[in-house]
């Protein structure tokens, strides 16, 4: 049988869902990570947290499964709405991403 893996990467958590080629749910597994709001109207999260809570959740989903990786022949994504991540020359996060309901710049 072949299987497929969706990730959706949402405002408060990270779900992976792993679907056989009949469309049945075989597992699914979800992470959870920090929503900081340090002030009103303020919302952000570190994307290195994504990174991570996603790994360790395919890594769990694939192991609490019990299917074989070779099996697995597809992987789609789908993220939250419009964020602001920010990068230096070198492609690393140089502070907290900015998410799609964060209000600060409301009145502009």
């Amino acid at each position: 049988m072949k299987y497929a893996i969706g990730v959706d990467l949402g405002t408060s958590s990270v779900k992976v869902l792993l679907v056989d080629q009949n469309g049945q749910v075989v597992s699914s597994v979800s992470k959870s990570y920090p929503l900081m709001q340090p002030h009103p109207g303020y919302s952000e999260q570190d994307p290195e947290q994504w990174v991570e809570k996603t790994v360790q959740a395919l890594k769990e989903l694939t192991e609490k499964s019990e299917v074989s990786r070779d099996k697995i022949e597809g992987l789609s994504f789908s993220g939250q709405m419009h964020g602001l991540v920010l990068l230096d020359e070198n492609l690393q996060v140089i502070r907290n991403a900015i998410l799609w309901n964060d209000t600060r710049t409301t009145e502009q």
